[in-house]
Order: C-alpha cells, then sequence, then structure tokens
C-alpha cells in the first residue's frame, strides 16, 4: 500500500516490492557479501561456535557478571561522625566479618615489648686492663721520678715539678684516662707512691665486683626488675644471666664507691684520702655496656611474636550505642567496613563470581545433556525467564534484607533475632515460579540449586539460609507440580514452609546449639521460616499471571482459568456448534482419566480437548455432531471440498487460540490432535465418485497435514477424539462394542504411525484403553427404555458418520 502522510507525493507510483522489504535481510546480504565465514578468523569463530558454543558462553557471563554485582551491590549508609562525637543512633555492622583489633593488638605489642630486659653487654676484662694501665703508668713516673734531683728550695722544687709535667701525656695513656693538672701534681708530689698505687688497685677490685654501668635509670624502664647481661669475654662469650635491677650501680654515683682498707688510708693526710678516692673514681669504666641492637632485636622479636586480637563483628552488630562517645575502636571498625565494601574490592570479588556463576551453569547444562539424553531441552524463551526469575529473586531478597534491617533490625532487634526476619523472606517464591511455568523437574531442580547457592552467597556466606533455600525451593516446585486448583498453590505455600520450619530447627541446632541465645533464635526461627514458604506462595501468586502474558506460557494456573466453561470461546461453542461442545467435553473427561493413569499432565489434557475442536464453529453445520438430521451438507459438495472443509478446522481452531492466547501447549494440541490421519470417509467416497479419465487420488491428499503428537497429552486428546465419535455412532453402545472401538482406533492409530513421534508406551496404551473403557462405560451404560407415554424413545440415537 502507498504510505500516507506529508511525505506523499500525488504523483507517486504505485507501491512497488522494494517498499515492503525487510532491510534486516539486505543487511544479512550485505554481511553475506563480505564473506567473512571464509577467512581465517571467520573460519576460528565458526569452530569455536561449534565446538565451545562460545556466543552462548559469553551471554551467560553477561548475565552473571550482572547478576554478581547485584549480588554485591551495597545499599550505603554514610558515617557522618568522628572520634568525640556523640552517637546520635544506635550504629550497626550492614555486614558481618572479622577484623583485627589494632588497639588492642597494638596494646599487648607495647606490653610484649616492655616486658624485654634490656641487654648489657659484660666485660670481665675491665678491671685487668685498669690495674694494668695503673701499675705501668706508676712504675714508669716512678723511675722518672728517681732520675730527677729534687731541690729542697720550694721555689725550686715547684720549677721540677712543672719540668716533671713534660711526661703528664704518657701517664695518661699508659693510665688510659686523663688526668687533671691538680691531680698530676699531687701525685708527683706523693713521688707516685706504691702505697697510694696499692690502695687503688685494692679498691678498684672491690668496686669491679659490682655490675657498673653508665646511667641505667636513662634505659632500664621503671617497673623492670631485671637486666640481662651478655659476656663478652672471649672464654665465655655468649653466656647470658640476669642481673637484679638493684645490682647495676651507676658510674656516675660517688656514693657506690667509696674507700676500704682503712688501715692504710689512716696514714694519709684527711685531703690525700680525697685525692685518692677521686682519683680512684676517675679511673672507672663501666663493666656493663647497654647493647642498643640487640635491645631493639629482642623487642622487635617480641612484639612480632603477639598474635593479632581479632574480632568477630556480626551483622546487625551495635558498633556504636546510642549516646555513646565515638572512639578510635570505632572508627576502625567503621573503616574496615568501608574497605570491605569498597569498589575496588567488589570488582575483583564480582568478577570471580560471575566466573563461578558461569561455570555453575555450563556444568549444570552439561548434567543436563548428558542425563537426560537430550530429552529435556531448554528453550531460549525459558532461558531468559530463568535468569529474569533469578535476578529478580536475587534483587527482591536483597530490598527486602534492607528495608528489614532499616526499618525493622535496629528497632526490634532486642525482641527478634536477626535470623527471624531472614528466614521470613519468599525465598521460594522463584522455585515456585519456575515450577509454575516449566514442566521438567531436572531444570526445576538444577535452578533452585543456582538461586540456592547465590542466595547463600548474598547474605554473607549463610550456608544455612543456602540449605534451607534448596530444600524448601524443591519442596515449593514439588508443590505446584500439576495443581489443579488455585488452592493448590496456597498449600504448596504451606508444605514450602513446613518443610522450611523442619529444616531451620535441624541446621540451627547442628551449628549453634551451644551458642549463647540459641535456643532463642531456634524459636523464633521456625515460625519465621513457616510464614516465609507463606509469603512465597502469595507473592508467586502475584507475579504469575504477569510472567504469563509477558511470555505467552500456559501454565496450571492460566489452564484453570481456561476450564471454566464461562470462557467466550466455549460460551460460543455452545451456541454455534453444540454437538462439538459436548463432544468436546466428553473427550477432555476420557483424557483426564487417562492422563491421570499414565502420569501425564491431567488438567493440560482436559482443557486441550475442550478447546482442541474450536476452529469447527465456523463451519459448524458441517461437522456430524452439529447436523441435523436429514440435512448434511456434504451432500451437495465434493468429497475434494469436503476434506479442504475439515482440514480448515485445525488452522481457524489455531488462529482463534492465538486470538484468545490460549498458549502455546493448548494451540499445540490444536494442530496436532488429528496428526495426519487419513480422512477415509470422503477418500473412499472420492474413490467411488473416480471415472477412469480422472487423475489418481492419492491418500496423502486426503490426509490432515500434521503434525503427528509430539506429546503425549496431545496423543491422548487425538485418540479420545476419535474413540467418542466413533461411540457416539454406535446404535447399541454395548461394552464388548465399546471395548472393541476403543482397541481398534488404537491399534489403528498405532499401525498407522501416528504415535511415533510422542512418548507413549505400550504400557502407557494398555492403561489408556483401559481408562477410556472405563469412562465410556460410565456415560453409555445400559438404561431401561422409558415408557412411550412418559416420553420414552424420544432420544434415540439417529445413525450417524464421524467426518471430524
Amino acid at each position: 500500500m502507498p504510505q500516507r502522510g506529508k511525505g506523499s507525493k500525488k504523483n507517486e507510483s504505485p507501491a512497488t516490492r522494494v517498499n515492503y522489504e525487510d532491510h534486516s535481510l539486505k543487511f544479512l546480504d550485505w554481511v553475506d557479501s563480505i564473506g567473512l565465514e571464509k577467512t581465517f578468523f571467520g573460519r576460528a569463530l565458526h569452530m569455536l561456535e561449534e565446538k565451545l558454543f562460545v556466543r552462548r558462553a559469553a551471554f551467560i557471563f553477561l548475565y552473571c557478571v550482572l547478576l554478581s554485582y547485584t549480588i554485591f551491590y551495597q545499599f550505603d549508609v554514610p558515617y557522618n561522625f568522628t572520634v568525640g562525637d556523640i552517637a546520635k543512633y544506635d550504629v550497626t555492622s550492614p555486614i558481618g566479618f572479622e577484623m583485627t583489633d589494632e588497639v588492642t593488638t597494638e596494646e599487648k605489642r607495647m606490653k610484649a615489648e616492655y616486658a624485654v630486659a634490656v641487654v648489657y653487654d659484660f666485660d670481665t676484662s675491665v678491671f685487668e686492663r685498669v690495674s694494668l694501665g695503673l701499675i705501668h703508668s706508676f712504675r714508669t713516673m716512678r723511675n722518672y721520678h728517681r732520675e730527677i734531683t729534687w731541690p729542697k728550695q720550694p721555689s725550686a722544687y715547684r720549677a721540677k715539678v712543672k719540668e716533671f709535667f713534660q711526661h703528664k701525656k704518657e701517664f695518661e695513656t699508659e693510665l688510659g684516662v686523663g688526668v687533671s693538672d691538680f691531680m698530676y701534681e699531687w701525685l708527683v708530689d706523693n713521688k707516685f707512691s706504691a702505697r697510694i698505687e696499692a690502695i687503688l688497685i685494692r679498691n678498684l677490685e672491690n668496686w669491679y665486683e659490682q655490675k657498673i654501668a653508665e646511667a641505667p635509670d636513662r634505659f632500664i624502664p621503671a617497673g623492670q626488675t631485671t637486666v640481662v647481661a651478655r659476656v663478652v669475654h672471649r672464654n665465655n662469650l655468649g653466656r647470658e644471666f640476669s642481673i637484679p635491677r638493684t645490682e647495676v650501680m651507676d658510674i656516675q654515683d660517688p656514693d657506690h664507691f667509696t674507700l676500704d682498707d682503712r688501715k692504710e688510708l689512716d696514714r694519709f693526710a684527711e685531703g690525700d684520702r680525697t685525692n685518692i678516692l677521686y682519683f680512684g673514681r676517675s679511673l672507672l669504666v663501666p663493666n656493663l655496656t647497654l647493647n642498643k641492637q640487640e635491645t631493639a632485636s629482642r623487642k622487635q622479636a617480641a612484639r612480632e611474636a603477639v598474635i593479632p586480637v581479632n574480632i568477630t563483628i556480626k551483622k546487625n552488630q551495635v558498633i556504636v550505642a546510642q549516646g555513646s562517645v565515638i572512639q578510635p575502636f570505632h572508627m576502625a571498625v567503621v573503616k574496615q567496613i568501608e574497605t570491605i565494601r569498597s569498589d575496588k574490592r567488589k570488582d575483583l570479588t564480582a568478577l570471580a563470581m560471575s566466573l563461578m556463576l558461569s561455570m555453575a551453569i555450563i556444568v549444570f547444562f552439561s548434567y543436563l545433556k548428558r542425563f537426560s539424553q537430550n530429552r529435556v531441552k531448554v528453550d531460549f524463551k525459558d532461558l531468559m525467564v530463568m535468569m529474569l526469575i533469578a535476578f529478580g529473586t536475587i534483587l527482591f531478597t536483597k530490598i527486602y534484607l534492607f528495608v528489614i534491617d532499616a526499618a525493622f533490625v535496629s528497632k526490634l532487634g532486642h525482641l527478634l533475632p536477626a535470623t527471624f526476619f531472614l528466614y521470613a523472606a519468599p525465598i521460594a517464591t522463584g522455585p515456585m515460579l519456575v515450577g509454575l511455568l516449566i514442566t521438567s523437574g531436572e531444570i526445576v531442580w538444577l535452578f533452585t540449586a543456582f538461586i540456592s547457592l547465590c542466595l547463600g552467597i548474598m547474605v554473607d556466606y549463610n550456608y544455612a539460609l543456602m540449605i534451607v533455600s534448596m530444600i524448601g525451593g524443591i519442596a515449593a516446585a514439588r508443590g505446584v507440580f500439576n495443581c489443579k486448583t488455585r488452592n493448590d498453590i496456597y498449600f504448596a505455600g504451606i508444605r514450602t514452609g513446613v518443610v522450611n520450619a523442619l529444616i531451620v530447627a535441624f541446621v540451627l541446632t547442628m551449628t549453634r546449639f551451644d551458642q549463647e541465645g540459641a535456643g532463642r533464635e531456634i524459636l523464633f526461627a521456625i515460625p519465621a521460616a513457616f510464614m516465609g514458604g507463606i509469603l512465597s506462595s502469595l507473592c508467586a501468586m502475584m507475579f504469575i499471571p504477569l510472567l504469563e502474558s509477558v511470555f505467552n506460557y500456559t501454565t496450571d494456573v492460566k489452564l484453570l482459568e481456561l476450564s471454566n466453561l464461562n470462557h467466550p470461546l466455549l460460551k460460543d461453542m455452545i451456541v454455534k456448534a453444540p454437538g462439538t461442545y459436548h463432544h468436546s467435553m466428553m473427550v477432555g473427561s476420557m483424557v483426564e482419566a487417562a492422563a491421570e493413569e499414565i502420569g501425564a499432565n491431567s488438567l493440560l489434557g482436559k482443557v486441550m480437548c475442550y478447546y482442541h475442536d474450536i476452529g469447527k464453529m465456523e463451519h459448524a453445520n458441517y461437522f456430524i455432531e452439529n447436523q441435523k438430521p436429514g440435512n448434511n451438507p456434504h451432500d451437495h459438495i465434493s468429497p475434494f471440498m469436503s476434506k479442504t472443509l475439515l482440514i480448515a478446522h485445525v488452522k481457524d481452531g489455531v488462529e482463534m487460540g492465538v486470538a484468545f492466547k490460549l498458549g502455546k501447549p493448548i494451540i499445540d494440541g490444536i494442530i496436532q490432535h488429528h496428526g495426519t490421519t487419513l480422512i477415509s470417509y470422503f477418500y473412499n467416497k472420492a474413490l467411488d465418485l473416480k471415472k477412469e479419465e480422472d487423475p489418481e487420488i492419492s491418500d496423502q491428499d486426503f490426509r490432515y497435514p500434521g503434525p503427528k503428537p509430539q506429546f503425549r497429552e496431545a496423543a491422548l486428546c487425538m485418540l479420545a477424539d476419535s474413540i467418542e465419535a466413533a461411540a457416539r455412532s454406535l446404535d447399541e453402545p454395548t461394552p464388548a462394542r465399546l471395548q472393541n472401538i476403543v482397541r481398534n482406533i488404537v491399534q489403528r492409530k498405532f499401525s498407522d504411525g501416528q504415535l511415533d513421534e510422542c512418548n507413549l508406551t505400550l504400557k502407557d496404551i494398555s492403561k489408556v484403553e483401559a481408562a477410556f473403557i472405563r469412562i465410556l462405560l460410565g456415560i453409555y451404560h445400559q438404561r431401561i427404555d422409558y415408557p412411550r407415554s412418559a416420553g420414552g424413545q424420544l432420544g434415540e440415537s439417529i445413525p450417524t458418520t464421524k467426518q471430524g
């Protein structure tokens, strides 16, 4: 059609084919013209796609990246306080973690460092060196003194003494210490007396029996009672011993060094004794020398030997109580929380999580393919829906936990433990939704395992929650399987709640029983888990209509809606094609009974039968069940036209099913309920009417286009449809005749290959025959004829022939 609008021209030529060409096809043609698949790169990509399914793996990885970031996303609450502030509210930790208590650890390290004794090097040869220097220096000076003739006159004597000062330098060198001029002159006056030498040596020997150090109070901590002395003498190198702090003499304290040998000292004047004492103290050299390097090494070793003090902060634990002063420890905890939640760490964790989830999905699919022998296939739509449900479950649970933490845990945490709110979360909603949408049990339990893994990791690697969500999720999916009424979903929620409560009780008893407050936590967690199961069913009921509408799924809930006889299609059918309506009801009852016997979806089978002949409404009078006696329009048209009209009811039914959104399983049943069956009545009629000059008539021209039934419910619909029509045509539906009809039709369909593509087994077929016979016998049971006066024989059936 020509385009209408501002851009259209009056003289524009009629629409040409190019106006209707799909431009996407042009793009594909352009891509084909490049010849990328013939290049090395193109062949490599093709090989990778063939062997490793690169595109699907990349799609799964991108989804896992999104899911991982959602799992680790944190709703940040800023901490606007510093050390010294007063907390205006209870500050709780949004996550659980372990950290090193640096404040306490540093205190322990300082205590360990402080406890290390100061190390001194103990030189046992000091007295020997000092005494030898004293002896040699005095002896040398005495020799010089004897060589000089000392005058008697004082002035001349003083002059000689001054000349003797020329040996002072040598004296100091041999003595090893400096000597004042006054002391040297005093020694010259006393002729470097051997008695003074002897007194000094004896007192030096006494003094060096003690441990002498330089200002020990500066280096030995006040509370330390001992020091370590390490012998540096070559004969005892490395030997260590402890010295009481009180035995270490300060060389600068003169009170520790007084003269003994009073008998010899009494021979000297008071001034000489003072000079001897002063000179002797000047000769002292410490025999304890502080070893700073060794002391520092031992202190460092002691610090490093201290094991860091780790503390565990639980989620929702109060870090700072309201009204408390913010301490450095509180800021350290806040800093640790911010570090854990930093973007850099989150990116790395999310990447690792993405790879792990991708690996899990690939392994799950590999397992599914291997053990189901390709019997279970995951459609792209199913995959998309499962991804959406998993993402929605994670996002919903995260928002739920954030709101609960912010609104309830901080205020009611003293009344209800945090696990109460955690286990009350509707975490079984995801498995319940997937169980309603996808009938494959293998897919549902693998999805449940996947979502449980994600939930456990999201809630601080909570393995108890992972176990509860895994078992509870499978129970939820089991509960909604093959539900026949809406109440079944509520009952599934109750059963899930019971399973959750039991699992929570078992898991918490195993993991928390020996902890403080475990009994209270278990008592509150059990009803919370039960409530979580019920909430899951409510959430499933809320979201399932949305998923059905968006993705055009036919769930059991939708089947329940379609089974309502007030559906517009059924109401139209009972008016336009009443015979077809009753036929559909009968077929539905037969299929429902048979499906229950073989474990198929009886609800799907029944509802499919309700709608399988809706296409007959377009030309209802061309089908025998709707015809009045003696008025058969097929008598006036050719068998080829009759065949076309009969086949058309399938196409019409599909169009009506699409228009009314009956769902794929129902529409598949409409397409497949005749398979490729031969319309034998009109085929034989065509053969009878065929003239010799007419071309050969193939039976393929009188077969339904198919396809053959692809699943058990469609196969049951095919069998019941034919059997019910044949049974309806019987004049006297005796049990024997009904049984023969059932067996003959089933045998004919089986022999014709109509059941080749569904998974009905011979055992199933035997059960189906028994169920059909039982239902037909119940419908066509023998009744006593009413007297003619009471209206008997009025309902006597007229012989009919099945045409559709």
